[in-house]
């Protein structure tokens, strides 16, 4: 599993001119209106997509074969894959999230976001993009990644209209349960949950699966 990590590491390496444009998009998103609702979505969008798409490396020119002639098994695989997209989310989620801060911070100060409010905002949209993620993974490991690109195009622009329009009800953010908020605790553990059975099933896929 190690050395998957480092494959799919130095594969995003590769893709250095699309890393560099994500924090371009989001001070395109930001600088102009003041607002970070569309920020949010926009990383959240990203951070979500961007783990999956190695599997579009490893289904090229019949990869799967070839994958696993080596001594890699099927549910170490998955795994590989889980743990790769859950770290490059908070990655991608922390170094644009915090340049949108800062750019935010400096071209409209009258708007800014506390740092405690930015971080919820951080947590909110890394709960989606694993949420999101999840779905994704089984339906790429199930379909292949020609057929599951219509569908994640649909997910990403959902993904994006839902944060911008949760961002402008602040009736949410005041909705309270036995006097906590409790939201920030159950939300994480449903994203947990699903996240577990989403493994199951992308390991049941790929035990079934041949190449």
């Amino acid at each position: 599993m190690k050395g998957l990590l480092i494959r799919d590491l130095k594969l995003m390496k590769r893709q250095i001119a699309f890393f560099i444009l994500l924090p371009v998009v989001g001070a395109v998103l930001v600088a102009p209106t003041g607002e970070m609702s569309m920020g949010f979505g926009y990383i959240t969008a990203i951070s979500g997509l961007l783990g999956v798409t190695t599997i579009n490396y490893d289904s090229y020119d019949n990869g799967f074969a070839y994958l696993f002639a080596l001594p890699i098994s099927r549910r170490g695989y998955v795994k590989e894959k889980y743990i790769f997209a859950t770290i490059s989310s908070v990655a991608v989620i922390m170094a644009v999230g915090i340049f949108m801060w800062i750019l935010m911070a400096a071209v409209h100060p009258e708007n800014g976001y506390t740092f405690v409010e930015f971080l919820g905002n951080m947590e909110d949209s890394y709960v989606v993009a694993l949420t999101a993620m999840a779905f994704m993974l089984p339906v790429f490991l199930k379909f292949g990644a020609e057929k599951s690109r219509f569908v994640i195009l649909i997910i990403a622009g959902i993904l994006m209209g839902v944060m911008a329009g949760v961002s402008q009800m602040d009736v949410l953010h005041d909705i309270e349960l036995f006097g906590g908020g409790w939201m920030r605790v159950i939300t994480p553990v449903l994203c947990l949950v699903w996240l577990a059975v989403s493994y199951l099933i992308s390991v049941r896929i790929m035990e079934k699966k041949e190449f």
